[in-house]
């Protein structure tokens, strides 16, 4: 079965959606945004850009999570396949079918 790039888009962005939405909640049920501060020293923002930032960042942070699940959970098939056609691969390949050399002395 081949997984089109569609569907591991949205194995990897869904779940981090869902990821967020549950770190945004918890971390800010847990610190208000205006006590916030940034190498020690206060973040002068509004509430709202804070909680869009907040959510954006756990996002990436839920993103990059599960594309590297993603990424770990292919077979070696999927991992080791060759995207060349077997008479555009180069010679040597072991994929490549019958070697121009063995096909020269005739052992194909």
């Amino acid at each position: 079965m081949t997984n089109s790039l569609a569907q591991r888009l949205g194995w990897v962005l869904w779940p981090s959606f869902l990821v967020a939405c549950a770190s945004e909640l918890a971390f800010f049920a847990l610190f208000d945004p205006t006590d916030l501060r940034l190498f020690g020293v206060p973040i002068e923002a509004e509430r709202m850009p804070v909680y869009t930032i907040g959510f954006f960042a756990f996002w990436i942070i839920g993103a990059v999570s599960s594309a590297l699940t993603v990424f770990l959970a292919q077979s070696p098939f999927e991992a080791n396949r060759c995207t060349l056609e077997p008479n555009e691969r180069p010679l040597g390949c072991p994929r490549r079918g019958v070697d121009e050399a063995d096909a020269r002395v005739g052992r194909a």
